[in-house]
């Protein structure tokens, strides 16, 4: 039972929440709250299969596709660090995102990232691969929770306190990038 819970403390603080929140109020600040929900639930989905994959067969996928670890970091980096560049500015590097866009960018590399497929890998090693699922699908429950409530959340922290909240998480998302890039780097030396 211990193995659970550190996993699924592990999973939800890598899984970041918040970050998730920001970048999907920050991407999608001219969406009804009818799409706001659709992207909160094709998010979790789009993490979900990411997430199921690499729990079930991660180092199979990236034999595969042929994809060193390392080269997935610093992907998965410079994603993190233009996005974290578009929420820190609140600007967007590409053209107006579409729903279905949106949810891609926040599923993946935010929820289901880097981070999280390499320590959805090492637990599946360490504790088990039933735990490991069960750890991971429950963080990605409150993870879902806390995007259908986007709305209600925007509404409490004002149009302020969301620039603020998305702010902050952009420069921690340029961290998480850089700290990727550079992990990356170092396993090719």
């Amino acid at each position: 039972m211990m193995e659970f819970f550190e996993a699924f403390i592990l999973l939800l603080v890598i899984m970041d929440p918040v970050v998730s929140l920001s970048a999907l109020v920050s991407l999608s600040k001219n969406k009804s709250k009818k799409e706001l929900k659709e992207i909160a639930v094709k998010s979790t989905i789009v993490a979900i299969f990411i997430f199921l994959l690499f729990a079930l067969g991660g180092e199979l996928v990236f034999q595969f596709l042929g994809v060193d670890l390392n080269s997935f970091r610093i992907a998965g980096g410079i994603i993190l660090l233009i996005l974290g560049i578009e929420m820190v500015m609140g600007i967007s590097l590409t053209k107006k995102r579409e729903v279905s866009e949106i949810a891609v960018v926040v599923g993946t590399p935010l929820i289901s990232g880097p981070a999280t497929i390499m320590t959805t890998i090492i637990l599946v090693k360490s504790i088990g691969l039933v735990t490991t699922i069960l750890a991971g699908m429950t963080a990605l429950l409150i993870t879902f929770m806390v995007l259908l409530f986007a709305v209600r959340i925007r509404k409490f922290l004002g149009l302020g306190g969301m620039q603020l909240l998305a702010t902050m998480m952009g420069v921690v998302t340029m961290a998480w990038g850089a700290q990727f890039l550079i992990s990356g780097l170092m396993g090719f030396i």
